[in-house]
């Protein structure tokens, strides 16, 4: 088998460079681009190293991390330990998913299953281009994913004599405030409360009749939203509120309930602020 110095240097530049520039938009870190440039011809060069004899040590297991770590920190000048930990894993981690691509792109252009160590540029740079889209919608997906999820909070309240819980949201854009206490507001839907024959009548809309059952904890809230220059909210200053994360870990908290007419959500019927958090 024939390997072009040039071509195999290129290549190893290429793939070099792929894979700290997505190694840094994973760590959502600022690397100047002439220093993952530069980081990359000295892994190219390193790569040559297989070839020469004396050598050939540092292509062991042990010398390949020590080799990739030293290109890692020369990178991404991590401040302290555990930051290169961070830095060293995600490097394998995008290294990893770019070598199953090309294996898998070379495997099903291919009749045989026997996997050559000679791959064309032209395949490695679709290699990498597909690495890329999958790598950018997989990320994407998942710190969506994770982010929204760490915003899910499960709240219990009690009003008179009747206690509710359903799941919340975390809404960073929720700032409202009850304006006389400054207490923050956590929106619920009303049907929640709707659902206690006991509790229909806090969710009337005459004021004198709301008067009369909770006497001063009824509020009204003010607010601002797109296409309507002000509205306002009915609320209630529940008993007795609680704010949990995990479903078992309860914490009071002095808020307002304001009482929304629509829908918030398939997957959570309340709206918290991030004062609650």
């Amino acid at each position: 088998m024939i390997i072009y110095a040039d071509v195999y240097i290129l290549e190893n530049l290429v793939i070099n460079y792929f894979i700290l520039l997505v190694t840094s938009y994973l760590l959502k870190t600022n690397v100047n681009s002439f220093k993952i440039l530069l980081v990359s011809v000295l892994g190219a060069f390193y790569s040559l190293f297989q070839f020469y004899q004396p050598l050939q040590f540092l292509y062991s297991p042990i010398g390949k991390i020590i080799v990739s770590a030293s290109f890692v920190y020369l990178t991404f000048l991590p401040k302290n330990f555990f930051g290169f930990i961070r830095q060293f894993l995600s490097f394998y981690l995008v290294t990893i998913m770019f070598g199953g691509m090309g294996f898998f792109l070379y495997y099903i252009s291919q009749n045989s299953i026997e996997y050559s160590a000679q791959l064309k540029l032209k395949n490695v740079l679709l290699a990498l281009g597909i690495s890329l889209i999958v790598f950018k919608l997989s990320h994407e997906l998942i710190i969506k994913k994770v982010y929204k999820d760490s915003l899910i909070r499960y709240i219990k309240f009690k009003i008179n004599d009747s206690e509710y819980s359903c799941v919340g949201y975390v809404d960073t854009g929720n700032n409202l405030r009850e304006p006389f206490s400054g207490k923050p507001v956590v929106i619920v839907e009303k049907k929640l409360l709707e659902m206690g024959e006991d509790a229909k009548d806090i969710c009337s809309k005459d004021l004198e009749k709301l008067q009369e059952l909770l006497g001063n904890r009824i509020v009204l809230i003010p607010y601002n939203s797109i296409g309507q220059e002000q509205g306002v909210l009915i609320g209630v200053i529940p008993d007795e509120f609680y704010v949990s994360e995990n479903k078992s870990t309860w914490i009071k908290k002095d808020v307002a309930i304001a009482l929304y007419d629509k829908k918030i959500s398939n997957r959570y019927s309340a709206l918290l602020g991030p004062d609650l958090i």
